[in-house]
């Protein structure tokens, strides 16, 4: 988990973060299975469209039929993945996404200025508990608002590379130019 790009008291980091556990929820609009199970297993379930709740692991609603579930800690989640397996409940499924996405942290200072030389400013989750489906470099990925000053960018994991070049590259643009 080094960072590639390096934080300092005037500029956010990145990193790459390796070891994520991520499960994708899947379910039919009005089922309680999947929630129920998430509470079984002591994590929360965000109740409202566009949110995240926990803390490690992570869950974020990602449409009305998907939550996505992360996490550096895979305890919870494997015992969740066990309790939503394929055949386990008629209306949800739980899948192992792990080796699937890429997660990077940004994090530190100025966090928001930069993620506006990256997405769309409206795509931007202000508050922490939010989150946002969006474009970055034309690549679909989801941002989750962990705190003030820490998000969470997910991604599929054969455009890792290419999305480090362009969070290299907007740093550069960004901060590095005007120092």
């Amino acid at each position: 988990m080094a960072e590639f790009i390096k934080a300092d008291s005037s500029a956010p980091g990145c990193r790459q973060l390796s070891g994520v556990t991520a499960l994708t929820i899947r379910h039919f609009a009005g089922d309680s299975s999947a929630r129920a199970a998430v509470l079984a297993q002591g994590l929360n379930w965000p109740e409202l469209a566009l949110s995240v709740s926990g803390q490690d692991p992570y869950l974020a609603w990602r449409s009305p039929q998907e939550t996505l579930a992360l996490g550096l800690r895979g305890e919870p989640l494997h015992a969740l993945l066990a309790a939503l397996a394929p055949g386990r409940s008629e209306t949800a499924v739980a899948i192992d996404l792990s080796e699937s996405l890429a997660v990077f942290e940004l994090h530190g200072v100025q966090l928001d200025a930069w993620l506006s030389h990256l997405v769309d400013a409206l795509s931007i989750p202000r508050q922490t508990g939010q989150c946002t489906r969006c474009r970055l470099a034309d690549i679909a990925v989801l941002l989750l608002r962990l705190d003030p000053e820490r998000v969470w960018l997910v991604a599929d994991r054969p455009v890792a590379p290419y999305l480090s070049n362009w969070l290299s590259y907007s740093h550069q643009a960004a901060f590095e130019a005007v120092r």
